[in-house]
């Protein structure tokens, strides 16, 4: 036993995981009747804590608990803050995670309905004529609401899981429905509700979503009339296949593909199929109009519509007869539209490939690039059966995710091909939340269009159904030769690469990473003065910012360039400051924190 703790003691790391064969030893809390002397406790000027003998075996002189803590928070929320990862650090993983599986939904609808009542009524207070100004919502109150619960909602699990869902169902601001805040606001509502629930009731209420039904036609979709040459529209019929549930090749449950007896790739479906799921999708129109608006009716377009409400079936434009779709199975004649469409989604979300390939997609957004076939069937179990044999709970589903040994393990730090490129909604999301946004009005106004504009990327805001990415992206060269995927890296080209640098420099030395039109009156400046203790001692400032940024895993080689910067400046307030901005800005542009592991 004393030969054990010995060989613990010499082999202290300074972080633990999950695999660490000790957890229980000298200097980790291992401190029973033992007392610990010195010769002096000494208290730095500027600091508030005082160098304590006996932190050097009460476990407060490590911080492996802390840097495991903030590399979960970085796969799990937006970004970690001080105060989660010491709360993660004191309880577990575990238990955070089932803390945030209890707590409600922060709501999108009546945070973007209320930021257009404030915005409205500051500008008449302005002097704005009323008539030149609309009380009703547009896309930039949408997005004030978006990154407001991003950066502030207490229910981060929840929130990051609805941004991984709002990438695999993609709806685009980029299309008719962009002028739609209130229709926008309720869709990622319904994504946010459902994130820990079940993917089965996700997609049919994705089906009848107004902007789902605008985004990919279906909306107003009508039954054959051969003499006239109607068809039922197709899009959604092939993209809920494609890209929401069975993918395009057969899989295994450890995500690889089935092959046929000549090795080749299995088609999950046809081109006949899709005609026939088409089928199911027709008679799908506007369920409420606005108030002073006509009646809804088939046909109806997206003006004066409350895109809000489900679609109705209007069954005298659904077609009628069997459908013959994917695996085989027939929708017999004689059921009502919404019964086809209820049957469909049982169908599709019953298919084997939807666990592997939803699965897949999930761990990507939220853990590595390039999960291992066994990462995958471990979960995809989970999806099948989640202890109380309910299949596609994705409670479950994050939870087997993130607590996976493969996500929690020591190895992912050093594996080559673990981990992936944090893209820029995160990189900013972190920013916010690490450093801090004041907000001195109460308001925290963001509508992300320098984001949008020259990192390509806003939530909903993607080119298209195929979302910003695609998950098997490999750019070209040495990931592209060694067959990994990297789905971010399609975000990254000669325009990101260079106004990145330019967009972190504005964030850090101007602190200025909020974008609005009122940026006077609302004015959210980061709060880089959080780090002004730190900032007087420069091991004590890359190590504050280490653990908030990059998990406590920033390598000797960055260390080393951000001493090396700002060992110049006198940590006066104003060169405190400059030392805290640069450390910053070296930080954000560093492989350390744009590869997470």
């Amino acid at each position: 036993m004393k030969k054990n703790l010995l060989y613990a003691f010499l082999a202290l790391l300074p972080f633990f995981c999950l695999g660490q064969p000790y957890t229980d030893f000298i200097g980790a809390g291992h401190n029973k009747n033992i007392t610990v002397s010195s010769s002096d406790a000494h208290l730095k000027t500027y600091f508030s804590k005082a160098a304590v003998a006996q932190n050097t075996i009460n476990g407060q002189g490590l911080e492996g608990k802390r840097s495991e803590a903030s590399r979960f928070l970085n796969q799990a929320s937006f970004g970690a803050t001080a105060q989660e990862i010491n709360e993660v650090a004191q309880t577990s993983i575990e238990g955070w995670i089932d803390k945030q599986l209890t707590l409600a939904p922060s709501q999108y609808l009546p945070l973007t309905d209320s930021f257009a009542n404030v915005l409205y009524k500051f500008y008449l207070a302005q002097g704005e004529d009323p008539e030149n100004i609309s009380p009703n919502p547009g896309w930039q109150h949408f997005r004030y609401s978006w990154w407001d619960n991003a950066v502030h909602a207490p229910d981060q699990l929840r929130q990051r899981m609805a941004y991984a869902l709002s990438q695999v169902l993609v709806i685009s601001d980029d299309a008719d429905i962009g002028g739609h805040a209130r229709g926008l606001a309720s869709y990622y509502d319904m994504l946010s509700k459902h994130a820990f629930g079940n993917y089965r009731d996700l997609l049919l209420e994705m089906t009848l979503h107004p902007c789902m039904g605008s985004f990919l036609s279906h909306l107003n979709n009508p039954k054959e009339i051969p003499e006239e040459n109607i068809h039922p529209d197709q899009n959604f019929a092939r993209e809920i296949m494609q890209l929401f549930t069975i993918g395009l090749f057969e899989l295994n449950d450890d995500g690889s593909r089935r092959k046929d007896s000549l090795g080749n790739d299995i088609p999950t479906y046809n081109n006949t199929q899709i005609a026939e799921l088409a089928k199911v999708f027709t008679g799908l129109s506007i369920g409420a109009s606005l108030e002073g608006m006509d009646e809804p009716y088939f046909g109806m377009g997206l003006y004066g519509s409350d895109l809000t409400q489900p679609m109705r079936m209007y069954e005298e434009w659904h077609q009628e007869g069997p459908k013959f779709i994917v695996g085989g199975n027939e929708i017999p004649a004689g059921q009502t539209g919404m019964q086809d469409i209820e049957m469909a989604i049982d169908i599709l979300f019953h298919h084997p490939n939807t666990a592997p390939f939803v699965v897949r997609q999930l761990i990507q957004r939220l853990v590595t690039s390039n999960p291992s076939p066994a990462y995958i069937q471990r979960v995809v179990e989970v999806w099948r059966n989640d202890g109380n044999h309910v299949e596609g709970n994705l409670a479950a589903v994050v939870k087997a995710i993130l607590l996976d040994p493969e996500a929690r393990e020591c190895d992912g730090l050093t594996e080559a091909n673990f981990g992936k490129m944090t893209e820029p909604v995160l990189r900013l999301t972190h920013l916010y939340r690490a450093i801090g946004v004041d907000a001195p009005s109460g308001y925290f106004f963001n509508h992300g269009s320098d984001l949008e504009n020259y990192l390509l990327q806003h939530p909903l805001s993607s080119p298209s159904v195929f979302n910003f990415y695609l998950p098997d992206h490999q750019p070209t060269g040495p990931l592209h030769d060694r067959n990994l995927n990297a789905p971010e890296f399609q975000l990254l080209n000669t325009l990101t690469a260079l106004e990145y640098p330019n967009m972190v420099f504005g964030w850090t030395y101007y602190e200025s990473a909020v974008n609005n039109w009122e940026n006077g009156h609302f004015y959210c400046p980061t709060n880089a003065s959080a780090f002004f203790e730190a900032a007087h001692s420069d091991e004590d400032l890359i190590n504050q910012v280490d653990m908030l940024l990059t998990g406590g895993t920033m390598s000797d080689e960055t260390r080393k360039i951000i001493r090396e910067a700002i060992e110049g400046f006198i940590p006066t307030l104003w060169g405190a400051r400059e030392k805290i901005n640069m450390a910053l800005y070296l930080t954000f542009i560093s492989p350390d924190f744009m590869i997470k592991k």
